[in-house]
This record gives C-alpha cells, structure tokens and sequence, in this order.
C-alpha cells in the first residue's frame, strides 16, 4: 500500500512571517462567524427589549406573530446568502468573493440600527427590522460556506479538521459575547431605564451595533486575501472562461452520479435533522432556566438581567465546553464516528429527559440538559459544518457547503415555527420523545457520508473517497490522471520532489513515507 503526505513547500521551515500570517488568518476567518454568532444571538435578546419601549399597550410583550417575523427574516436571509456566496465561491473565485459577505452584514446590522426613532408604527417598525435582518442574514450565511471552504483550503494549523473547527468555535464565542455585552449595557443604563423606560433605546441600538466592529475590522483583510491555492491549482488551471454558468454546468454534471448526489443528500439532511433537534433545545432552555431561577423579575431591567445571564448560563453549561473538545476529537475518533456517537448519545438523553420531565427534581433535568447540549456541541455541532468542507472537491466545495448549511437552517425555521404548536398538541414529553427519535435518523444518515479523516486535499481531489476496486495505474511522465475509481501507484524513487503546485511528496524506495 502507498502512503502518501503532501505538505505546503513553506511549511517544512515556518518562521516568523509565516507565523503572523497563519495567527492573522485565524483572526479574520474566525472574526467573520464571531460575528455572525454574536448578530444571530441577539435577536433574541433584543425583541423582549423590543416589547416595553414599542408595545406598551401589549403589556410591554411583542405579539408571537411579529415576533416570529423579525427573528424568521435573520434566517432566511443566511439561507439564501449560503447558497449564493457558495455558488458564487465557485465560480468566480474565493478571492473575489470573500469579503463581499460582511458587506452585507455590516450594512444591514447598520440600518437596523439606524431605525427611525419616532414616527413608525408597530407595523412599519417590524417591516423595517425585518428587512434589514434579512440583509444582514445574507452576510452572515454567507460567510459559512466562504470560510469553510479557505480553511479547508489552508491548511495552516496542525489539521485540516482542526483549523475548520477551531474557526467554527468562534461562532459560539460570539454567541456568549451577545450575553455578556447586553449585561454590561444594562448595568451601565440602570439608572436611566429606572428613571424612564424608553432609555432602552439605547441598549438595543448599541447591543447590535457593536457587533459590526469586528466585521469592519476585518474586512479589509477579507477584500485583499489571496486566492487560495487549492482553487488556482484544480479550478483555474482546468477551466478557461470561468463564469457563473459554467460552474452550474459543473455542479450538475459532478452530481449527475448517485454516488456523489447521496453525500450531498447526507450532508444536507443530517444538518437539517440536527438543527430541528438543536433548536428544539434551545427552545426548552427556559425551562431549564426557570427551574434554576433565572425567568422572570421584579420589573423590566431584571427581566432582561436574567435574560442575558440565562444566555450566558446556557451556553456554559455544556456548550462552550463542547465545542472546544470538538476541535480535536473530529481527528481522534473520525468524523462519522463522532457524528453518529454524539447524536446516539444525545438521542438517549433525550429519551430520558422525555421520560422523567415530570417527576425528575430541578437537579436531574439541568444535568440532561448540560449532558445533551455537550454531546450537540462535540459532535453534530461541529461535524455538520466540517463534514461538507472536506468531501467534496474544490469546484463544488462552496455551493456544496452552502446548500448543506441552508438545509439546517431550514430545520431551524420549522422548529422555530413549529415548536410552540407541537408542544401544545402532544406536551413537552412528546416532543422530546420526537427530538430523540430525529436525533437517531442523523446517526443513521450519517453512514451514507464517506469518511475523509487522513485524506489529503490531493486524494480527494482525485476521488480517493469514492474509490471501489482496487487498480494499479502507473504514470508516466506526461500520464494522464487517475479515474475516481483508481488507485494509484507511485514508481518506487528515493525522491522528495515538488511539482508546479507547490505541494511536496515524501516518498521512500519501499513507497514509505520518509518525513
């Protein structure tokens, strides 16, 4: 058997210029989806804020339908911004592309903020933030398949696996932060909201406005980043006359094959099952945060305290911890493992949860809660946004990713829906009992997903993960490339060569690695 390791030529010597490239990589990929955490977050944090300045005469509460709207458009908008900027990735280029995103996430982050403060109705306020939401979704979902694709495409820092999700973790930084700057805002205007409730404007206005700091910080970096090698070398190089139209003639022809069709269809409705069972979580947490005493309050600045220290608790309790645990387990255990592992663990919690919800004491049901959400946050959390990034080839890599994150986001928006009425026809215990059951379908999908741990960029690009028979080709020079179902076999030399594409092989006269 031939093993081979291809290295990036610079890597074998890092100094320190190299050193402040990779650090400053990992800050601008990993400011993006800090961002889009953070502005994803504090909708939620902002509608009850929403409620006692403009719906004073609806007991300060903004009605469920309205509600809904504002927070619904945020999704809608990643969904379509992943798609697009996915697709668009692919056709025109990751350079010329990245960046663009946070264009729109600053803008519309911006005007959200900038609604009139006087004037509008409840109708046209929600009109407006809705809109503009949706603006800002776009930039946010399109950052995920964007990002995605250059850190699998940069292989900078210790694994593939490892840089994606050590990117992705920022997502639930950001989502934390959302809590902790909504607490300093309220400390600082305690005694102005005492004095006059409408100094909430302020606290809104600020929350979401501070989150397009360091999505202008970065864009910059994102405009002038280089195209990454991986798309010059297997886009570029094989394709005169790249437009738009050639990338879908690409897309449907790659998967025109079952093979390749059914991972999509993996990737696609593993996130989708995930993210219904994920916000069915989320959804329950103020159950959990009820139990422990932190609903309610004596007035509105209290009600929102305990609104942001319970964000705040909810995702240390499991999440946080989990996400950065997922960062190295993906390598250790494999990426099917821990997918299907996870969600079966995650399954049987719920199961319990769904069993002893109405006899189990405050103490039980906030350890399933914690147990539940650590074995979300390692596993499908993660894996959902890795997987995509790695089994697919670089000319499908972004729409692939895009279409994939946009099919969990539309989990998301049924369960956000849905959730309120499900609960009311079967209970609390019955739609536990339904999460775990979704939840079992992932680990069951999952298996249709090829295992790409230990897959160079190189073999995946030629169809190493699609292999079915073994065959032995030799290449000559001047040789044509494998077919998808060929294995190669490299001429035993003694030789560390490095082709046109900068990559480096190691290769002993046994066809061992030699490092």
């Amino acid at each position: 058997m031939v093993h081979q390791i291809t290295l990036d030529a610079g890597e074998s010597a890092p100094g320190r210029q190299k050193l402040i490239s990779n650090i400053k990589f990992l800050l601008v990929a990993g400011g993006g989806l800090f961002v889009d955490g953070y502005l994803n977050t504090t909708i939620g944090l902002v509608v009850p804020i929403l409620g006692y300045i403009y719906w004073k005469d609806d007991k300060g509460s903004v009605p469920a339908i309205q509600g809904d709207e504002i927070k619904g458009s945020f999704i809608l908008g990643m969904m379509l911004g992943q798609v697009a900027f996915g697709s668009l990735g692919d056709a025109l280029g990751r350079k010329r592309v990245y960046g663009k995103e946070s264009i729109f996430t600053i803008l519309g982050t911006l005007l959200v903020v900038l609604l009139p403060w006087k004037g509008l109705s409840t109708t046209s306020i929600v009109a407006w933030l809705s809109v503009f939401r949706f603006v800002t979704g776009m930039g946010a979902g399109g950052d995920y398949p964007m990002t995605s694709a250059l850190s699998a495409e940069h292989s900078i820092v210790g694994t593939r696996a490892r840089l994606i999700v050590m990117i992705f973790s920022n997502n639930a930084l950001g989502s934390m932060t959302a809590g902790i700057v909504l607490m300093v805002l309220l400390a600082a205007f305690k005694g102005a909201i005492g004095r006059d409730i409408n100094h909430l404007e302020w606290v809104w206005r600020l929350l979401l406005g501070l989150g397009i700091i360091p999505a202008a910080c970065t864009l910059y970096a994102r405009l002038s980043m280089k195209e990454t090698r991986a798309y010059e070398e297997y886009v570029v190089k094989k394709s005169s006359g790249r437009n738009y139209m050639v990338q879908v003639r690409e897309f449907r022809k790659y998967f025109s094959e079952w093979r390749h069709a059914r991972v999509l269809f993996a990737t696609a409705a593993s996130w989708f099952l995930y993210d219904i069972a994920s916000y069915g979580i989320s959804l329950n947490q103020s159950i959990v945060l009820d139990d422990i005493g932190f609903a309610g309050g004596k007035d509105p600045w209290h009600k929102l305290w305990k609104i942001a220290v319970g964000n705040i608790i909810v995702q240390l309790a499991g999440w946080i911890p989990g996400v950065y645990l997922g960062v190295f387990l993906p390598d250790i255990l494999g990426r099917r493992v821990l997918q299907c592992g996870t969600c079966v663990l995650a399954c049987i919690f719920f199961a319990i949860w769904a069993g002893v919800s109405d006899v189990s004491s405050s103490g039980g049901l906030i350890a399933l809660f914690t147990l539940s959400q650590f074995a979300l946050a390692c596993g499908p959390n993660v894996t959902t946004f890795l997987i995509p990034a790695e089994v697919f080839p670089t000319r499908v890599r972004g729409t692939a990713h895009g279409i994939s994150a946009a099919s969990g986001k539309a989990g998301a928006l049924l369960t956000a829906y849905s959730f309120a009425t499900a609960t009311k026809q079967i209970g609390l215990r019955g739609v536990l009992g339904l999460l775990s059951a979704i939840l079992f379908l992932v680990a069951l999908v999952t298996l249709l997903i090829p295992e790409p741990k230990g897959k160079t960029l190189d073999e995946i690009e030629n169809g190493a993960l699609y292999r079915v028979r073994p065959q032995t080709h030799v290449l000559a020079a001047g040789g044509s490339e494998p077919s998808d179902t060929e294995v190669v076999q490299v001429a035993p030399k003694a030789a560390s060569a490095q082709d046109d594409s900068g990559m480096v092989t190691f290769l002993d006269t046994d066809g061992h690695v030699d490092c």
